[in-house]
């Protein structure tokens, strides 16, 4: 596969989502396109078109989940740049989309929670960033533009993780091992 220039996420379009936040990143970088697939409010909406950038955007809208699939492989990168109003915190990993992207074999770029930290950066599969810094973003997206090598080897240690690590029947063994011992 040859990805073209797009960074992409599929899922709620709402600001817990850094949306607009993406966008202004995106907005010195030449030759990007940010594929944004999802559901959102009218008045978020809105907001997100008014920004200088938006022209860089692709807005599917809600699309059919077997489609999602196809924005992955077509993307050098899948973001997950939550935040909390409560600053630093653990993070979660009941969000899916981290290992949705793994699974696609695309490099992740997320927030710095701790537990996404230890997923992402222990199995160098993406970068970590600070999810209010616009220019971090813009430099961590820059990055993995220019440096295709790198992103593909972080790809492939993304899925090669899941495929290991991070699936059901890898985890089925560690709740049985559990209940058996209760």
């Amino acid at each position: 596969r040859k990805p073209n220039n797009s960074i992409c996420f599929a899922g709620g379009v709402c600001s817990q989502h850094n949306h607009e936040k993406i966008i202004k990143a995106i907005e010195k970088i030449d030759n990007i396109e940010y594929i944004l697939a999802g559901n959102g409010t009218k008045e978020y909406l809105n907001l997100l078109r008014s920004l200088p950038a938006w022209e860089k955007v692709n807005y599917l809208g809600e699309i059919p989940y077997r489609e999602v699939k196809y924005i992955y492989i077509n993307s050098i990168a899948g973001l997950a740049i939550n935040y909390s109003s409560q600053g630093k915190e653990q993070g979660s990993l009941g969000v899916t989309k981290l290992f949705e992207y793994m699974e696609a074999g695309i490099p992740v770029i997320c927030s710095d929670y701790k537990l996404w930290k230890e997923v992402i950066e222990g199995n160098n599969c993406g970068i970590c960033v600070d999810p209010h810094n616009i220019e971090e973003i813009t430099k961590v997206i820059k990055y993995i533009l220019n440096n295709p090598e790198k992103a593909k080897k972080m790809g492939e240690n993304g899925r090669k993780a899941v495929i290991e690590r991070y699936n059901w029947s890898t985890q089925e063994k560690v709740l049985i091992d559990l209940y058996e011992r209760l």
